[in-house]
C-alpha cells in the first residue's frame, strides 16, 4: 500500500496528497521539527531484527579491530626486527613505526573511547603514509609521479585544514 494518492492540480500536474494513519501522519512525509514517531508503532519483529543486526555488526567491528591491532603489533615487531638485523634506522623505518602506533591509537579510540574514529585521524595517517612513500622510494619515482604524490599530500593537508576549521565553527554554532 502506498502512502500517497495522486490528484491533478489546476495546471494538470499530478499532486501528492498524503494519507493520515491512526498513529499520525505517514513517516515518509515527516519534516525537521515534527514530533518523532511513536516507537511502539514499529513491529516487534522489525525491532528484534534490528537489534540482532546491530549486535552482529558490533561483534564484527570488534573482531576487525582485534585483527587490525594484532596486525599493527606484528608490524611493529617486524619493523623493529628488520632495523636490528640491518643495524640501520632510516627515516622510512621511523615513519612506518609512527604509522603503526597511530593505527593502534586509532583502534584504541574506536574500541575504548567514543567508539567513533574522528575523520581527521585517517587523513593524518594518509599524509604520513604518502610522505613515507616519497621518502622510501625517492630514487625510483619519476617527476610526474613525484608531482602527483606531492599534490595528493597538499590536497590531504587542505582537507584536514578545512575539517578542523569547520569543526571549530560548528562547535560555536552548537554552543549557541
Amino acid at each position: 500500500m502506498t502512502h500517497t494518492t495522486t490528484e491533478s492540480t489546476e495546471t494538470g500536474a499530478p499532486a501528492q496528497k498524503h494519507r493520515e494513519f491512526p498513529d499520525g501522519p505517514c513517516k515518509q512525509c515527516a519534516f525537521p521539527g515534527d514530533e518523532p514517531a511513536d516507537p511502539r508503532s514499529e513491529s516487534p519483529a522489525l525491532a528484534s531484527a534490528a537489534a540482532t543486526f546491530a549486535s552482529w555488526l558490533t561483534w564484527a567491528q570488534a573482531a576487525a579491530l582485534i585483527a587490525i591491532a594484532i596486525a599493527a603489533i606484528c608490524g611493529i615487531g617486524q619493523a623493529i626486527w628488520e632495523m636490528i638485523s640491518a643495524r640501520n634506522i632510516s627515516l622510512g623505518d621511523l615513519l612506518m613505526l609512527f604509522l603503526y602506533i597511530e593505527i593502534l591509537s586509532m583502534v584504541k579510540g574506536a574500541s575504548l573511547g567514543t567508539r567513533e574514529i574522528p575523520i581527521h585521524t585517517p587523513i593524518a595517517l594518509a599524509i604520513v603514509a604518502v610522505a613515507r612513500y616519497i621518502v622510501v622510494d625517492v630514487e625510483h619515482i619519476n617527476a610526474i609521479t613525484m608531482l602527483c604524490t606531492s599534490v595528493s599530500i597538499l590536497l590531504l593537508v587542505v582537507a584536514l585544514w578545512l575539517i578542523r576549521r569547520t569543526g571549530k565553527s560548528m562547535k560555536g554554532i552548537r554552543a549557541s
